[in-house]
């Protein structure tokens, strides 16, 4: 299967946590997310959508909320194919986008420390939500684009 064939000419949309962050936290996160926008478009062809590149809250303050939520909502109904939620950290945001997601028949794939799936800091109705069709755990940021990295090829022929 080509893996490009599955996303109809959309991307993945990477969420997860930003706005409650530490600035160093957010530095970390960021880049973390660049990093799996960066391994979408080494696997696909296209980058994944990452909402801070567009939307950050500090450089791109002067959206209103209405116009995030209607960018973010178009973004995510209409030309996403797979959602990645990075649970890394209490977020009022990654909800909503999940059920988009679900509202849109668009798959959702979560990553998450183990630790914090073992100590169930990650809500059962997130990981129950119908559209969450893989739960990839990690101990480091690397090892979560490693596991990602292979995991990938199988979601692309599983969506």
């Amino acid at each position: 299967m080509n893996r490009r064939c599955w996303m109809n000419g959309n991307s993945a949309y990477v969420c997860g946590p930003l706005t409650e962050l530490t600035p160093e936290e957010q530095a970390a996160i960021k880049a973390f997310y660049v990093a799996i926008a960066d391994l979408f478009e080494a696997e696909t062809g296209v980058r994944a959508f990452v909402p801070h590149e567009h939307y950050d809250p500090v450089k791109h303050g002067h959206y209103t909320a209405p116009e995030v939520d209607a960018a973010e909502r178009e973004q995510v109904c209409e030309r996403t194919s797979l959602l990645v939620v990075v649970a890394e950290a209490p977020s009022w945001g990654g909800g909503i986008e999940v059920e988009m997601a679900n509202r849109s028949g668009i798959p959702v794939i979560i990553l998450c420390e183990q630790r914090k799936l073992e100590a169930r800091k990650i809500s059962r109705l997130l990981r129950g939500n119908p559209s969450v069709v893989k739960i990839i755990t990690f101990d480091s940021h690397e090892d979560a684009i490693a596991k990602l990295r292979v995991e990938l090829p199988k979601l692309l022929c599983a969506v």
